[in-house]
């Protein structure tokens, strides 16, 4: 859930029927006039909701979702979701895998231009996945099957001869913005007429009574009823088909476009073309020129910001648009003639700016580097996918795509799938040209880059190896080097062959890196990442100890601290061969906690099997089976298949061997069984932060949110009041107390008291 930055106010009535609703209904799409208020309607009723959904709520912003590709559409639901991507299916069927067996709230915002392939996406996964409901909003209803469209109206305005009265929803909004930016205002009875008029001139819309404030901050509320009562007049005098509040919102718009400066209503426009949000220096970088100097460009930004048309994050290091408002400055661009040279400025700056994050790595900011690249992700895929579409612009496109590949965002997020997913459009569109005998080192290293992820994935092993050869024999026409080559047939022969000779092969990468200079210093970690890991896993202890303390040296040195976790894996890993496995908890665990804080999504995979090894050395056999299982659960539901990688299968498979002739059969088997449906959740479990043993409390297997109504149930609560304490419907409560029966084996809400109440004894 997305953190409110501006209190919810009013819409009890329908917040009430929408939560008795949402449990009987598998879609809700909220529809009204843009500015409305469904988003934050959207969001409160998730927030006040999601306790009801075991597996919690999770929102996704479509508004970034341009172009309508089906493929792409999933893509970012997949990662707004955190669903752990798979390599060996399409993203739609690896969501609907997911969200199969789980209970959850999908948020779909602003689904309007992209009615058809939402619905397409809403029908899979409702189709398949019982537990899952979906609350959309869009100006189009969706046209899926069971959908229940809910129209969201303006606030209730008073009267024009009403009482003075704070209770109506609109008014409490001015309230609310207008004490907010302007501390001391108040309602009194000689403003109400004029507070009541200007409510009335703007619908009661929520977005509308919010530019009204605005105006508020630079004149007298009664001077801002008799500019508006001429502003409409004027503004809507001449359109007569559209709706009325569509036209009120419009012309609101308008007014506010009116008040800006000419810089103001340049930017305004051109900032239409990012998608996701933008940094200053990005919007400085697309939307001067042409009438806008670089150097007017935050004057006129913080402009928008005082109007409320651009808004800040928390830290205001980025700043987005409203969706209204950025579709109206987008209207105002292609009525100026100017889409088409502001998004190839667009174009061109994030075409830049991969390469600038692929090539300016220098160690301790590393974690910056990755977070730019998370930041503007929704803007790199509407690049790379509008490259990638012009055969003019195919090879382009490539090199983007090898670009981000490069910084290692996708490894580190747990987007590998998608890095293949761009790598082979990028491939496909740019095939090799029969009539030119210049070899294409570029293609080659794409490949060998598309050939590393499958390795890492788990892709059948003979098309892992294919996929080498086809790059090795393109880098061999090339002549001279080729890193990114040499590098993956190292690492398959270490990872998927377990062979010695890719030492070398990893060794030799990393030297070729390194002679390339600075602009591929992230390759040339990386390469000494996998040349530590490998002698680690296959080199002698002296090897290995002076492979781990030379590279956990070398990333202090830089301060990178994804290196360094790495570092802390590889000197748990020689204790546990070698030395002492106690220890060895301590340096993993440190390199546990750095991921956590870097958010590494890939790196816990092998450091909690990691763990596994260690406890099974220390001869703790219940602890080993705990953290292999976590890691299994892991390889499952992100598809980074570790434990099937040769060197690790050979220690994990002593590990287990060790654990079981602690345990036996049975106790392992019930040790190994811990849940792990995130990497999220795997961290809290090994850090300590959740309590293992808190699902063994729960009879019977119920679910969390099962359990929550069962302990309510005990205490003597009707299935009204459990509603209203959960914040849920009755209808879902009995719905719970129909599984909870049946998993506990019993039959009445009488045998669940009892049943509880001996528990308590």
């Amino acid at each position: 859930m997305p953190r409110a930055l501006s209190s919810f106010v009013g819409r009890k009535d329908l917040l009430a029927e929408l939560r008795r609703r949402i449990g009987l209904a598998p879609l809700i799409t909220l529809t009204g006039v843009g500015g409305g208020g469904k988003t934050r309607l959207a969001l409160e009723l998730a927030a006040q909701v999601q306790r009801a959904y075991d597996d919690g709520v999770r929102v996704i912003e479509l508004a970034s979702a341009r172009g309508g590709d089906p493929e792409l559409l999933a893509q970012v639901v997949l990662s707004a979701v955190g669903v752990p991507d798979q390599a060996t299916t399409t993203p739609l069927e690896t969501l609907v895998d997911y969200l199969r067996p789980r209970q959850v709230l999908l948020v779909l915002d602003n689904c309007e231009h992209l009615v058809e392939p939402v619905a397409q996406l809403v029908r899979a996964v409702l189709g398949a996945a019982p537990g899952v409901r979906v609350l959309a909003t869009s100006r189009a209803r969706l046209r899926v099957p069971g959908e229940v469209l809910v129209m969201v109206p303006p606030l209730d305005v008073p009267a024009e001869d009403a009482p003075m009265d704070l209770d109506h929803e609109s008014v409490a909004l001015l309230v609310d913005r207008a004490e907010a930016s302007m501390p001391g205002w108040r309602v009194t009875p000689e403003n109400w007429p004029h507070v009541v008029r200007v409510l009335r001139r703007v619908s009661g819309i929520p977005l509308a009574i919010e530019q009204a404030v605005v105006r508020m901050r630079s004149m007298p509320v009664s001077l801002l009823a008799d500019r508006l009562d001429d502003v409409m007049r004027v503004l809507t005098a001449n359109d007569t088909t559209a709706v009325e509040h569509h036209q009120t919102m419009a012309a609101l718009i308008d007014w506010s476009h009116a008040h800006c400066t000419p810089a103001e209503r340049l930017l305004w426009a051109r900032l239409s073309v990012f998608e996701g949000g933008f940094s200053l220096t990005a919007a400085e970088a697309v939307c001067a020129g042409d009438g806008l100097a670089v150097d007017e460009v935050a004057d006129a930004l913080a402009g928008l910001l005082d109007k409320s048309i651009a808004l800040p994050s928390a830290d205001r290091s980025r700043y987005h648009l409203l969706e209204p408002l950025r579709q109206h400055g987008a209207a105002r661009l292609t009525s100026a003639g100017e889409v088409d040279d502001v998004r190839q400025r667009h174009q061109d700056y994030f075409r830049r700016e991969a390469a600038r994050l692929a090539e300016s790595f220098a160690g301790h900011n590393e974690a910056a580097l990755l977070a730019a690249v998370d930041a503007d992700m929704a803007n790199h895929r509407v690049v790379l996918n509008d490259l990638i579409r012009d055969p003019a612009t195919a090879h382009a496109g490539l090199l983007m795509s090898v670009d981000l590949a490069r910084t290692r965002w996708y490894t580190y997020a747990g987007r590998l799938p998608e890095e293949r997913l761009w790598l082979g459009r990028a491939l496909a569109a740019t095939p090799p040209d029969p009539l030119s005998s210049a070899p294409d080192p570029l293609r080659a290293s794409a490949i060998a880059l598309d050939a590393w992820i499958a390795l890492c994935l788990g892709v059948e092993r003979e098309l892992v190896a294919r996929r080498v050869d086809e790059a090795d024999a393109m880098a061999r026409e090339v002549g001279g080097p080729v890193p990114a080559v040499t590098f993956v047939r190292g690492a398959y022969a270490v990872l998927a062959l377990g062979a010695v000779d890719g030492v070398e092969l990893l060794r030799q990468a990393h030297e070729e890196f390194g002679a390339l200079g600075p602009a591929f210093a992230v390759d040339h970690h990386l390469a000494h990442i996998m040349l530590t890991v490998s002698l680690v896993l296959l080199g002698s202890r002296e090897q290995a100890e002076t492979a781990a303390e030379e590279f956990h040296a070398e990333c202090e040195r830089l301060g990178a601290l994804w290196g360094i976790s790495w570092a802390h894996w590889c000197r748990g890993v020689v204790q546990t061969r070698w030395g002492d496995p106690v220890g060895a908890l301590d340096v993993l665990m440190e390199g546990l906690r750095v991921q956590r804080e870097i958010r590494d999504k890939w790196g816990p995979l092998w450091s909690i099997e990691a763990l596994g090894w260690a406890h099974s050395r220390a001869g703790d056999g219940s602890a080993a089976a705990r953290m292999l299982g976590l890691a299994h659960g892991l390889h499952r539901v992100t598809g980074v298949r570790v434990d099937g990688l040769v060197p690790f299968a050979w220690v994990t498979a002593q590990a287990v061997a060790r654990a079981k002739a602690v345990l036996g059969e049975d106790e392992y088997a019930r040790a190994y069984a811990g849940p792990a449906e995130s990497v999220e959740q795997a961290l809290a479990v090994v850090l300590d932060e959740v309590p293992t043993a808190e699902p063994d409390r729960r009879p019977g297997g119920l679910t969390p949110a099962e359990w929550n109504v069962a302990k309510l149930v005990g205490d003597g609560l009707s299935n009204p009041e459990v509603a209203t304490r959960l914040v849920i419907s009755p209808a879902t409560v009995h719905t719970h107390l129909t599984r909870i029966y049946r998993k506990l084996e019993i039959s009445s809400r009488h045998q669940l008291i009892s049943l509880l109440a001996s528990m308590a004894d």
